[in-house]
């Protein structure tokens, strides 16, 4: 398995990364404030490639530009985690070599292993701890999304025969789609909705021609128009809208309606019973699953624009 970013690739460790594992790890700044002692040889950095950074989800972190491992991260399952209570739940553990701390790389590398962990291994929590003291791993999560959970004293640090403070914090799979939902100015959901074709929301042709289909049926359009046309970007001053709301928006300098001080004016208002006006013929004409996609990218405006002021 390999995972990329804008900046990054996570693979697999090799055996060959020994010496590149061994240059960061044997920093005193690195592996102490996690709960390891630095590495004392290229030899000790070869035996935890083979028998610590060999879990089923444990990256190497490298820079695209040339492959070389520059930190660890890993998804350590249900029963390499004190954390986890079921095998839909895993634990996010992370270090990087100090000369790339402070640019975002590991926030970077986080959301897409925590993509993986939602998106491919089906996980409905990951957990995520850190030892007091550790303003670097505190702000990296807080950045990444994760909420406390608990502060707990005396917790053994074996490695280096202590006893520590450990804060542990924790995102769910609820928690992980709101912090990627895209809502538009009118309040539509567009990280659900069917037209929606951008990263990382990319539809396949079938998708789209699926959802041209369902437009005809339900009477958004009078025909099946092209994969083209169904296709929607975001809102852009250029996107045709009858209640001017993309336009409005931008006057009043706000990213949606609900961050207004107008809220709400009569262009969303109508907006709002036009679109209600849609749902009886949606109940009638979709599938229980398509239903459920029109109820949450459309029918829920008001819910949406309300949560975006917050």
């Amino acid at each position: 398995m390999v995972l990329q970013t804008e900046r990054l690739i996570l693979r697999r460790w090799e055996d060959s990364d020994a010496e590149q594992l061994f240059k960061y790890a044997k920093d005193p700044d690195v592996g102490p404030i996690t709960g390891w002692p630095p590495h004392k040889s290229i030899d000790e950095s070869r035996y935890v490639i083979a028998n610590v950074l060999n879990g089923k989800e444990a990256y190497a972190i490298c820079l695209k530009e040339d492959n070389k491992a520059i930190g660890a991260i890993e998804l350590r399952l249900y029963g390499a985690s004190k954390f986890c209570k079921g095998e839909d739940e895993c634990e996010l553990g992370f270090w990087l070599g100090k000369p790339f701390w402070g640019q975002g790389i590991m926030p970077e590398a986080s959301r897409e292993l925590i993509r993986h962990g939602f998106e491919d291994c089906g996980m409905n929590k990951i957990w995520c701890g850190y030892y007091e003291g550790n303003s670097k791993s505190m702000r990296a999560q807080e950045k990444i999304g994760f909420k406390f959970q608990y502060r707990q004293k005396d917790v053994d640090v074996p490695l280096l025969n202590e006893k520590r403070v450990e804060i542990v914090n924790l995102m769910t799979r609820e928690d992980w789609l709101n912090s990627r939902r895209i809502i538009a100015a009118c309040g539509n959901d567009c990280s659900v909705c069917p037209r929606y074709n951008k990263a990382p929301y990319v539809k396949t042709e079938e998708e789209l021609h699926h959802t041209a289909e369902l437009w005809l049926k339900i009477g958004y359009r009078d025909h099946v128009v092209t994969n083209e046309e169904i296709s929607c970007y975001g809102c852009k001053p250029e996107n045709w809208c009858r209640y001017k709301v993309v336009k409005c928006t931008m006057e009043h300098g706000v990213e949606t309606c609900g961050k207004c001080p107008e809220y709400p004016c009569g262009n969303i208002k109508e907006c709002f019973e036009v679109t209600k006006s849609f749902e009886p013929m949606c109940k009638k004409m979709c599938t229980d699953e398509e239903y459920e996609i029109m109820r949450k990218a459309f029918f829920e405006k008001e819910k949406n624009l309300i949560q975006s002021d917050t």
